[in-house]
């Protein structure tokens, strides 16, 4: 069940929920914030299907009728926008709003929920639009906000909601679980690294992005005889997705360079702490490396202000001609 799940890797969000559930002390507004992978949107769903439960006992009992028709969307005071298809626009949170000024269409007691995933791709018109209706949200209404990054939601928004913080599991469960799914050694310590959630752990493995993210970051530690100030060319020649269809391309480069980034960042990592698990040729490059604790911050710093910037509506040739700049100016710096 869901809520065991939620209890075995979010305990304070668990009981934070069933306390406030079995107390009849729901929020009006919840924001359900941290890194992709953690079960936010899952947890989301859990509370909306608990808040019209027939049970009333706390978190959902997951079985009954009402629970299952919330679950496969077919509950008529339950609307759900994903932002992470299509950036959610004012006119989506106005349609909302309209529809919960109406009464409630099943639910006996006017309770209607709104879920928005990924809060965070909203325009700035639709969160103003979104704050207002947080404000004045109407008897009944609960609204359920997740984000991946909330510092792209306006201070306002986050101000109107009780806010639950998700934590990430730790790398060792799912190198385990990467293990456990036959994942071989050397492969399931760098995957673990580069998957936040359990079910596509083997997709990954097997997909052409992991292995393409490998012969950049490869070439980037100048192995196999590509040398690293060659990297943008060969990214544009023979890693980058291309042709097909535009959209599947797209979503294969952004697969690909976020999973490049995780390496470098891992990388930079366990140069700090002097040792790393995976692969003999990584362990080698992380004992060998000629980095300072100051240098292998900045190239932290570098990749991950750069990884911020992989989503869907920015221009990837670009983002990476200058990614590339930027980590060629940090490695001359250091005369490599």
């Amino acid at each position: 069940m869901l809520k065991d799940l939620l209890k075995k890797q979010q305990p304070v969000v668990y009981q934070a929920l069933e306390n406030a559930l079995k107390n009849d002390r729901v929020s009006n507004a919840y924001l359900f914030t941290g890194p992709y992978g953690t079960i936010k949107n899952e947890a989301a769903l859990l509370l909306a299907e608990s808040i019209f439960c027939e049970r009333k006992e706390g978190l959902a009992c997951e079985e009954c009728n009402t629970c299952r028709r919330v679950r496969e969307g077919l509950y008529g005071d339950l609307v759900i926008l994903d932002g992470s298809k299509k950036a959610v626009s004012k006119d989506d949170v106005d349609s909302i709003q309209e529809k919960f000024s109406r009464t409630a269409l099943e639910n006996s007691e006017g309770k209607r929920v709104y879920i928005i995933e990924n809060a965070e791709t909203a325009s700035i018109s639709a969160q103003n639009s979104m704050l207002k209706f947080l404000e004045e949200p109407g008897r009944g209404v609960t609204a359920i906000l997740t984000a991946d990054n909330v510092s792209r939601l306006l201070p306002t928004i986050i101000s109107r909601c009780t806010v639950l913080p998700f934590v990430p599991q730790p790398a060792e469960a799912y190198e385990e679980m990467a293990r456990e799914a036959g994942i071989g050694e050397e492969d399931a310590y760098l995957i673990s690294h580069l998957v936040r959630r359990a079910e596509e752990i083997v997709p990954f493995s097997e997909g052409e992005e992991y292995e393409h993210a490998l012969g950049m970051f490869r070439q980037y530690l100048n192995l196999d005889g590509m040398p690293r100030d060659e990297l943008l060319i060969d990214y544009d020649i023979s890693w980058k997705f291309s042709g097909g269809e535009k959209d599947k391309a797209k979503r294969s480069n952004i697969t690909l360079l976020n999973a490049f980034m995780d390496l470098l960042l891992l990388y930079g990592h366990d140069v700090i702490r002097h040792d790393a698990g995976g692969p003999k040729w990584y362990h080698d490059a992380v004992i060998n490396a000629k980095m300072s604790e100051h240098d292998s911050a900045r190239l932290i710093m570098i990749v991950s202000e750069q990884k911020d910037k992989i989503n869907r509506f920015n221009d990837l040739n670009l983002l990476m001609a200058e990614t590339f700049r930027r980590l060629e100016d940090f490695n001359h710096e250091r005369n490599i």
